[in-house]
């Protein structure tokens, strides 16, 4: 499914999972003619790293600690004694100096270094990285590891840097390494089921999060969380699991539940014949029911369940016990702009 999605609406798609559309359209990937993940990968961060050197790389201080013949910041008195009792006419010293060498650029450092190495990238992206990674020599090499990428810390003014880092998070979880010789192998993450399960639930719940928002329509996109129709002991409430629901929207005619599920085929066969997944169908009626609960509005509450297809078409609606329910797809083997239009047309039946 996922290999005929063009690169630039997958490049969408991740930007509004990280809800960093913004960023994101700083950089052009319009030019990766390949269909590969780590070309459009490789160019998001060669082009990053170009608009960072334009704005200027960022540097912080630095805590240093060395000996010294001149008094800098703060004399560390018994190492400097060491030094007069041998008659070295040194001090040690600690004080800060404003560097490159800090973890958000060796992060990007080391993420553009394994990327010219992997498998079947593209030779012109990788030699546009190589350029790139000249302008940070004065960082230090470093071995990526999920504690490298908690020792970034992000901060207002080095907002961009959050973008970066997270398309470099996902660069390191998709390289492999292939052979002995330094040599990685990017894998085909949009495979990962339950990997992409979250980043479609985040690109849908942002996209129109935002969008609405910036339309200010009367729908809100807000959390919801509920509690069983279930009478239970009060010292046995806690075994209930949770009910949140990965999207609810909320306007003046009825409340509306959407739940995102993301596999390769939509409808599931069973002797010979298309069928929706029954589990799927349990869910989300579970959410209607419980939901009623909350209030005389969500009586008759609707529930959207939307997958992603590429040229499989579904769109099944019913009603069940007195709440609405939708099956449907958002093809995404489509342009960006029908896309768009497609998941707004959905909100505006819905209700």
């Amino acid at each position: 499914m996922a290999a005929t999605i063009p690169i630039q609406n997958l490049y969408y798609l991740f930007l509004y999972a990280w809800d960093k559309l913004e960023a994101g359209q700083a950089i052009d990937v319009g030019g990766v003619e390949s269909p590969d993940l780590v070309d459009m990968f490789a160019k998001v961060l060669a082009g990053g790293l170009k608009h960072l050197l334009r704005r200027g790389i960022r540097r912080d201080y630095i805590p240093i600690r060395e000996d010294s013949f001149r008094l800098r910041g703060r004399v560390n008195f018994a190492d400097s004694m060491e030094h007069i009792m041998r008659h070295a006419p040194r001090l040690n010293c600690e004080f800060d100096e404003l560097k490159l060498d800090i973890p958000e650029n060796q992060v990007l450092k080391a993420t553009a270094s394994r990327l010219t190495r992997a498998e079947n990238i593209d030779k012109e992206i990788a030699h546009d990285l190589r350029l790139r990674l000249k302008s940070f020599h004065e960082v230090s090499d470093v071995r990526l590891s999920r504690q490298t990428f908690r020792q970034v810390q992000i901060h207002r003014n080095n907002a961009f840097y959050d973008f970066l880092i997270k398309v470099c998070e996902l660069i390191f979880e998709a390289t492999l390494p292939e052979g002995g010789e330094g040599r990685y192998r990017f894998s085909d993450i949009l495979r990962d089921e339950q990997k992409m399960a979250l980043v479609f639930e985040a690109f849908v719940r942002n996209f129109l999060r935002l969008e609405l928002r910036l339309k200010q329509d009367e729908l809100q996109v807000t959390p919801l969380e509920m509690k069983w129709d279930a009478a239970v002991p009060n010292e046995q409430l806690h075994m209930l699991p949770v009910m949140r629901t990965d999207i609810h929207l909320k306007n003046t005619i009825r409340p509306v539940i959407i739940d995102t599920k993301y596999y390769s085929e939509t409808l599931q066969t069973r002797y010979e014949k298309k069928k929706l997944r029954s589990e799927h169908l349990y869910q989300i009626f579970a959410y209607l029911k419980n939901s009623e609960r909350l209030g005389q509005e969500y009586e008759h509450s609707e529930g959207i369940l939307l997958y992603p297809a590429v040229g499989e078409k579904v769109d099944f609606r019913a009603e069940i016990q007195g709440h609405p329910v939708r099956v449907c797809t958002v093809n995404l083997d489509q342009d960006w702009r029908l896309i768009r239009e497609d998941l707004l047309a959905l909100v505006r039946v819905a209700g």
